[in-house]
């Protein structure tokens, strides 16, 4: 299915938004990637019974800053799917976010429940609510200081790893990780010189690579440590929404936080197949779980 793409004007940034389908109006937020594409699975089944959006995050991939100083925080980034909403003139819509758009979703129900029909913040990666020297602040901290010191390829190598459901046994070693942050930025510089010459766009997953500066060099520490909840409007808010964890993401950074916030908050947290990216592991089994879901919030 073709979606339909538009540029989006919002407060320091212009915003890629493609749409597909029709019925109620679903928005699909991308996580650490920050591209509309990491849906594209999913976008065509859902499509059926939904108006899908899906967008490129500020300053990610095709959405570019229009000021210099854009601010890149989770009340302005839940404030550009309120502006993708008025766009289009949609008054409520179904919220999915996961990962770090799982926790632009809690922002949502905290700040504009009433443009929300219901929302699905799947596996946030708030380690903020856990102690501090938990072992799931310590891995996203770690990365963090990858890409401070080693540059955003090393970095992006270790977050693949604790991303994957099962890592291949190179992900699973610093001099792994180091050898595919080499062959990665290789891999940029040639792909870069093709374009040049042919004229090609760059694929879905160079885009992502090429936001993994910005994804983890200001994004990580703003989404994990820096933001804050506001746990008594998440009590409060009129709205019926969830949190989320996939069956095989136990252990990992964004597992415990969905469930100690759903505890404080006294929302449920659901189950999906699969691990952090259960909307590519498993498209088919994830549609009919967040549609199961949205179905009840109706």
């Amino acid at each position: 299915m073709e979606a339909a793409e538009e540029l989006v004007q919002t407060k320091g940034a212009l915003l890629h938004v493609e749409r597909a389908g029709e019925g109620p109006t679903l928005v699909l937020i991308p996580g650490g990637g920050g591209d509309a594409a990491m849906y594209e699975e999913v976008v065509p089944l859902l499509a059926g019974r939904f108006t899908v959006i899906t967008l490129d995050r500020r300053g990610n991939s095709r959405s570019r800053y229009t000021e210099p100083d854009s601010a890149i925080g989770i009340p302005d980034q839940a404030g550009d799917v309120v502006a993708i909403l008025d766009h289009y003139g949609i008054d409520r819509a179904y919220v999915f976010g996961s990962s770090g758009g799982a926790v632009i979703t809690v922002e949502l129900v905290a700040r504009h429940a009433d443009r929300l029909l219901g929302a699905v913040a799947h596996e946030p990666p708030l380690v903020q609510l856990l102690p501090d020297d938990s072992a799931e602040r310590r891995e996203l901290d770690h990365i963090f200081r990858l890409c401070r010191d080693k540059g955003p390829m090393r970095a992006f190598a270790a977050f693949g790893a604790m991303t994957m459901p099962h890592p291949p046994w190179i992900f699973r070693s610093a001099a792994g990780q180091a050898v595919i942050a080499v062959a990665t930025r290789c891999g940029l510089a040639v792909g870069s010189m093709v374009r040049r010459l042919t004229g090609r766009e760059p694929s879905p997953m160079t885009r992502m690579l090429g936001n993994a500066g910005l994804n983890i060099g200001r994004e990580l520490p703003e989404i994990c440590f820096a933001y804050r909840p506001d746990l008594t409007a998440l009590r409060t808010a009129d709205v019926r929404w969830c949190t989320a964890v996939g069956d095989d993401s136990t252990g990992r950074p964004y597992h415990r936080p969905a469930l100690v916030l759903a505890e404080r908050v006294g929302v449920s947290c659901e189950r999906f197949p699969g691990g952090h990216m259960s909307y590519q592991e498993s498209p088919e089994e994830f549609t009919t779980r967040l549609t199961t879901i949205l179905d009840r919030y109706s």
